[in-house]
């Protein structure tokens, strides 16, 4: 059986996404050859390198004289990888970098002028003792001060055995711009390991504790355009002092290993060192016993976590020290009785126990990034050497307020799901019948389908790995669920509904134009806008005299002729051949063909927007709002099917203005929070036109609603369609073009002006002019103006004429244009001749009714009340 052509090629397409992802991504280690090799030749190096930060001591690594009085001669250097002097690397730095630490932390800490530099011991109650959480900030690049290019390092000498590509082009993770962004999230472990050093008589030192620590910086350089890079690092925390020294490790850099010696004092080398000689020590011995079956890295920079050491691409390091600013003990108290201890806000943030903390303070830090091979310092913008207006340094929030904001915010928006999926349900009892269903757009109801389904992919995927937020992940995936679910019912209502309209369209696009005959000009009615083309006259079938219907067909196929004569159409893209050289329809696309569709375009979306988080900031901003504004277009699809069709409204405004305000509700928490949990940056003025576009499109949807669909747009752009508000005008009555009823005069034919007397009209004149429930002076103004308003329609050539409405049996009142008049388009043009002609519909079969009965009745069947023809949809 032929399938479609289009759904082939959708297989095609996401046949080859699905190989490239499987080739492209991130494996979990090198090759199976390559990987134990590897981690081997790796392995001998890091326990070499170990075992010479366990021999040497304060002093041992110097590039040049420092500010501590070791007044070394010459400088010294390390038999590590990136620590030797042939390597080249910009250590001629190392004072100043040491000299910028200190001036962070005696910026955030002034050290008291009686006591040494470290010795003041900070107390506990001021400070984070874990700073496990995201922070975000502003930094500016500063140039070092030897100029150092990739042209100058000869990789083969500093990695032996090691394979570079691209070793003497612009290197990776190089950052050239003169500002940016960085994002950074801190994990330390509960119990990860802590060295404490003893007093033995002397005053504590600030870096006598010290605990290991780890990270995962993301760099956006915004100044020179480029993209993002993750870079991971691994290093020590000083608790006590809260400054923290961070490093990237790699294969041409023992970073790791050598973090002791780049300390800012001795005494901060001592403890980082005796601290790292424990825990190195255990991650070297795991290694070894799991080399064969564990080759990955347990320090690698990459993000992904896994390199392949025979293909690298050489990229700059990095150093970072991050000072720990102190906590507004103010904030911390505002609560009364609320407890402003560090130490005990950490526990009760960890194991809650209801004690009041009043509100958590924010997790604040300087830093200052070095790397020693590319040579340049990127320091957070922030005071004293930037004004405030500039930025605050790195700010944020501790990881557990941050996964309570997340909770929070998956929490309210599963509710919102929760909302859409109600309004939907209502919206799918109104919408029931064939008739209604004809009035929804395929297209709006395929975005939010599919927005929905993306929802419930990408919430899938985040609840499997999801540890703090498995249950309200769980929440969202539900939500998400049930939502594509039902949205995807009422898709397939629809797109079951309007399949003969769909076939009709194919059809018109290959059927020859057939120039109908003449017809009496009374019977000149528009045909629906779902009807069918005219079809074209059949070619004779020339049957023989002896009936030998066989033998013909024999004969004829002999000589070369077509057994039957006929006028075989065109193969086109809605016909397949056969077997037998014929021609039939191509299979109609189903809906499960459809929802392949759905799937292969949600996958490239997923693709295309996980590439875009390592774009420039302008062009992934750019790429966001393109995608929301696309998103919540989903109102532009039914606005154009109200036109072609000529229908006001295909859903109720609770649906419609429900749906669009609890889909712009979790964009405006990213879009205008500042504290929002993923950091992204605030665009009130991006917002702004996304709510505006959506607003625009209601404010459509209403005009459409009050004044038709088609008001104001030429004839010649629409197709035709049947419009159930005519101008009815007297002079069509011996075309014949009156509703049945209002043909006939003075009462006659069931219809009358308001001038005729007759019980109808009797009736008509009691309510106008207010009958039984309007008395006295009251009684006789409204009456006064009703006869003013029948005055008015007599100077503008208008009449009213009344019929009793076939389906709920009262008066409508119908403004018919005198003949004769001088400008009927005047008289009933207009807005206000708009609202006039909405009170009543008028049927291809000439009947007349109230627009309301006939619309709650047309809900039901496309039929007429009284004849029982068949009506165009609305």
């Amino acid at each position: 059986m032929p399938q479609s052509s289009s759904l082939d090629g959708a297989r095609v397409v996401l046949s080859l996404l699905v190989l490239f992802w499987l080739f492209n991504s991130p494996d979990n280690g090198p090759g199976l050859i390559s990987a134990p090799l590897a981690a081997t030749s790796r392995l001998a190096r890091q326990s070499q390198a170990h075992s010479l930060l366990n021999s040497t001591k304060w002093g041992d690594f110097l590039a040049e004289d420092d500010d501590d009085g070791a007044g070394v001669a010459a400088p010294r250097y390390l038999n590590m990888t990136g620590f030797r002097e042939h390597d080249r690397y910009a250590w001629e730095d190392l004072a100043r970098f040491r000299n910028r630490c200190r001036e962070w932390s005696r910026n955030a800490y002034p050290p008291d002028a009686r006591e040494g530099e470290w010795e003041h011991g900070l107390s506990d109650q001021s400070i984070w003792q874990n700073a496990t959480g995201s922070v975000f900030g502003e930094w500016a690049r500063r140039p070092g001060k030897p100029l150092k290019y990739a042209a100058d390092y000869n990789l083969s000498a500093i990695t032996p055995g090691i394979s570079w590509l691209g070793a003497h082009a612009e290197w990776d993770r190089n950052i050239t711009g003169a500002h940016g962004t960085i994002l950074l999230r801190l994990d330390e472990d509960a119990n990860s390991i802590e060295y404490e050093e003893k007093a033995q008589g002397r005053k504590p030192l600030s870096s006598d504790r010290v605990r290991q620590t780890s990270g995962l910086a993301t760099f956006q350089d915004v100044a020179s355009g480029s993209g993002s890079w993750d870079v991971r690092v691994h290093g020590v925390h000083w608790p006590r002092q809260g400054a923290i020294l961070l490093s990237t490790t790699s294969e041409k850099f023992a970073g790791i290993f050598g973090l002791p010696h780049l300390a800012p004092s001795r005494e901060f080398f001592e403890s980082s060192r005796k601290l790292l000689n424990r825990t190195l020590d255990k991650v070297l011995q795991k290694k070894e016993r799991s080399r064969f079956t564990d080759p990955t890295d347990p320090w690698t920079s990459d993000a992904g976590g896994a390199e392949d050491p025979w293909s690298l691409t050489p990229r700059c390091e990095y150093v970072l020290y991050l000072q720990l600013h102190p906590l507004d003990a103010g904030l911390a108290g505002s609560r009364k009785g609320a407890i402003t201890d560090a130490v005990d806000i950490e526990k009760e943030l960890r194991q809650p126990t209801g004690a009041p903390i009043g509100k958590v303070p924010d997790l604040r830090m300087s830093l200052v990034a070095w790397s020693p091979d590319c040579s340049y310092y990127l320091e957070s913008k922030g005071p004293p050497h930037y004004p405030s207006v500039d930025g605050q340094h790195l700010v944020g929030m501790k990881e557990e307020i941050n996964i309570y904001r997340a909770n929070t915010w998956e929490l309210a928006f599963a509710a919102i799901m929760m909302g859409q999926i109600w309004l939907l349900k209502a919206q799918m009892k109104e919408t029931n019948t064939p008739s209604t269903i004809g009035r929804v757009s395929f297209y709006t109801a395929s975005i939010m389908v599919l927005a929905d389904g993306l929802i419930f992919g990408v919430a899938s995927a985040w609840s499997l790995g999801a540890e703090t937020s498995f249950l309200p992940s769980l929440f969202v995936t539900f939500a998400g669920f049930m939502s594509m679910v039902l949205g995807g019912a009422f898709l397939a209502d629809v797109y079951r509904t309007q399949e003969p309209e769909r076939r009709n369209r194919e059809r018109t696009s290959n059927t020859p134009r057939v120039v109908p005959s003449p017809v009496p000009a009374g019977d000149a009615l528009p045909r629906p806008v779902t009807a069918g083309p005219p079809r074209a006259p059949s070619p004779p079938i020339i049957i023989p005299s002896d009936q030998d219907v066989d033998a013909e067909i024999a004969e004829n196929t002999a000589g070369g002729a077509a057994a039957v004569p006929s006028a075989l159409p065109r193969i086109t893209s809605t016909t397949t051949a056969t077997a037998g050289g014929g021609e039939r329809p191509a299979r109609a696309l189903t809906f499960s063909a459809i929802t392949g569709w759905f799937v292969f375009i949600g996958t490239f979306l997923l693709f295309i927007s996980a590439a875009a988080s390592t774009w420039p900031v302008e062009i992934r901003a750019f790429y966001i709002n393109a995608m929301c504004f696309c998103y919540l277009s989903l109102w532009v699809p039914q606005i154009w099917r109200n036109v072609q069709r000529n229908s006001r409204r295909a859903f109720a405004w609770r649906f419609m203005i429900g749906q669009s305000v609890l889909r712009l509700l979790p964009l405006a928490y990213f879009y205008l929070s500042e504290t929002n949990f993923l950091f992204a940056r605030t665009d009130w003025q991006a917002f702004a036109v996304l709510a505006g576009w959506v607003w625009v499109q209601l404010w459509v949807l209403g005009f459409q609603d009050i004044l038709g669909p088609r008001f104001g747009i030429p004839a010649s752009w629409t197709p035709e369609a049947w419009d159930y508000h005519p101008v009815l005008r007297e002079d069509n009555i011996e075309a014949g073009l009156l509703p049945i009823g209002l043909m006939g005069g003075g009462g006659g034919g069931g219809g009358s002006s308001v001038s005729d007397y007759s019980p109808t009209m009797e009736r008509v004149r009691s309510w106008s002019l207010g009958g039984r429930s309007e008395s006295g002076d009251a009684g006789a103004a409204a009456g006064a103006r009703e006869r003013k308003k029948d005055k008015d329609r007599e100077r503008r050539g208008i009449h009213i004429r009344c019929i009793d409405c076939a389906i709920c049996k009262e008066i409508l009142q119908v403004p018919v244009v005198r003949a004769g008049a001088e400008d009927p388009a005047a008289a009933v043009g207009g807005v206000t001749g708009v609202l006039a002609r909405r009170a009543y519909m008028v049927t291809p079969c000439r009947h007349i009714f109230h627009t309301k009965c006939l619309e709650g009745w047309l809900r039901l069947r496309l039929q007429c009340p009284i004849c029982r023809e068949e009506l165009p949809p609305l």
